[in-house]
C-alpha cells in the first residue's frame, strides 16, 4: 500500500512539472526588458518609453476601435498579449527593425524566454506571416500555428472564406496561370484574384517551383489591395502580395 501511495504522489508530481508546449519557441540571444504602458490589438503595444511596437511573425484578427465590429477573436488576441506581455515585457530587434508606420519590428517574449508570437499563434488567435528579412524563429511559428490548426482552436474552428476586399487575407484557391514580368511572378486564380511575388522577393523561389504550381490548389496569406479596373479590363480586382514560401503551399483538397 505505501508503495503504491508512492507512485501515486511521484505520478502527480509529474503531471504537475512545466513542460514546453508544442510549437514553444524559446529565445535565442540576448534580451532587453522594457516596461509596458499599454496593449492595443493583438500584435500591438507601446512601450513605457513611446516605442510602438509591433510584434513580428503574426497577424492578429482587427480590432473597430470606432465602431466595435471586431473581427473574430480580436478581443481574445488582445486580452491574450495583455495577460502575456504583463507590466515587462523582453524583446529582441528584428533584422529590419522599422516598418513604414514608424513601429518598431521586435520579438517578444516573456520572462521564461517564451516567445510570445508563439503563444498567440498556439492558441489559434493570430495567422503565422513571414515578411523578409525578419525570419527568424519562422520555423518555429510553423509549428505553433500547426498545433493550432489541427486541435481548431480559435480562428482555426473556421473554414477559409476568401473576401475581395483590401487588408490581410489567407486564401485556397487553384491556380490557372503563371506568368513573369518587370513587377515579379503573377499566379492567376480562379477566382477574382491574382498572387504576386513581387521582383525584390523572387530569389526565395526556384523557377521550376514556381511553375510546378500551376493547375494546382494552393493556399496563399498576406496583404491583399484592390487595384483599378477599367471595364474592357481583362485583370484581376485583387492583388495579393506573398513574400515568401512559407506563404504559399500546395495542397491537397483534403486538407
Amino acid at each position: 500500500m505505501l508503495i503504491q501511495k508512492k507512485r501515486q504522489a511521484l505520478l502527480a508530481l509529474f503531471l504537475c512539472l512545466p513542460f514546453p508546449s508544442f510549437g514553444q519557441c524559446l529565445a535565442d540571444g540576448d534580451l532587453q526588458k522594457a516596461q509596458v504602458a499599454k496593449v492595443i490589438d493583438g500584435d500591438t503595444l507601446y512601450l513605457k518609453d513611446g516605442r510602438k511596437i509591433r510584434l513580428v511573425g503574426i497577424n492578429t484578427p482587427e480590432l473597430d476601435h470606432e465602431q466595435g465590429h471586431h473581427e473574430a477573436y480580436a478581443l481574445e488576441a488582445k486580452q491574450r498579449l495583455t495577460a502575456l506581455a504583463g507590466s515587462h515585457v523582453y524583446w529582441q530587434s528584428a533584422q529590419e527593425n522599422e516598418d513604414r508606420y514608424g513601429r518598431k519590428l521586435y520579438y517578444l517574449f516573456t520572462k521564461d524566454r517564451d516567445s510570445i508570437t508563439s503563444r498567440l499563434l498556439s492558441d489559434g488567435l493570430g495567422y503565422r506571416v513571414a515578411v523578409p528579412p525578419n525570419l527568424k524563429y519562422q520555423d518555429c511559428f510553423v509549428q505553433a500555428e500547426l498545433s493550432a490548426r489541427e486541435a481548431k482552436r480559435g480562428l482555426w474552428q473556421y473554414s477559409t472564406h476568401w473576401q475581395p476586399q483590401a487588408g490581410f487575407a489567407v486564401v485556397r484557391s487553384t491556380l490557372m496561370s503563371i506568368t513573369h514580368n518587370r513587377g515579379g511572378w503573377w499566379l492567376e486564380t480562379d477566382q477574382d484574384l491574382v498572387i504576386n511575388i513581387p521582383r525584390y522577393a523572387e530569389h526565395y523561389w526556384a523557377q521550376k517551383d514556381v511553375f510546378y504550381l500551376q493547375g494546382k490548389m494552393i493556399e496563399a496569406r498576406g496583404w491583399q489591395y484592390q487595384r483599378k479596373k477599367r471595364q474592357q479590363d481583362r485583370f484581376k480586382s485583387v492583388v495579393l502580395t506573398v513574400k515568401h514560401p512559407q506563404d504559399l503551399r500546395r495542397i491537397k483538397s483534403s486538407d
